[in-house]
């Protein structure tokens, strides 16, 4: 039987005409998400989307706010997917931290709106649960020419 918590998320997903991705295993020598006690610590989800083209670009440069809105929201659906995996997203207290990072020329300052689009989105999906602390900052290049990156810290029932 399906939990009414996990009914609210997947109805919520399927309002926004959203899926989560199926990811596999990481590329390299680490987890996706690590639970410690209630906390889940999850690894940094680039801006690749479900076909595994990469969203890149520089904010500031090739990429408008428009684009990095439309990664960060990429990057937030690998986030939800990583603890659907890990944990079940049933399980989720709170998102209690987001960090983000913006691929970014110099004198790009519009990272906290590009990242809006990942924090949006896991208030829409996740409801208050969603609301969290957050880092929004440029980077000079993130990983694969990503244009946004972020990971999470959130708290679970376990």
């Amino acid at each position: 039987m399906v939990s009414a918590a996990m009914s609210d998320i997947r109805r919520r997903l399927a309002e926004l005409s959203l899926e989560l991705p199926v990811l596999g295993p990481p590329k390299y020598a680490y987890e996706p998400a690590v639970l410690s006690g209630e906390l889940l610590h999850v690894s940094g989800q680039i801006s690749r989307t479900p076909a595994g083209e990469v969203l890149g670009g520089r904010l500031g440069d090739d990429a408008d706010v428009r684009a990095g809105v439309t990664a960060a929201r990429v990057c937030a659906l690998n986030l939800l997917a990583r603890v659907d995996d890990a944990v079940g997203l049933e399980n989720v207290v709170r998102v209690l931290k987001l960090n983000a990072w913006v691929t970014s020329t110099p004198h790009a300052i519009d990272q906290p709106e590009v990242v809006d689009g990942a924090s949006q989105l896991l208030i829409d999906v996740l409801g208050d649960a969603g609301r969290h602390a957050r880092t929004a900052l440029p980077a000079p290049i993130l990983p694969q020419g990503a244009l946004v990156e972020i990971d999470a810290t959130v708290s679970v029932r376990t």
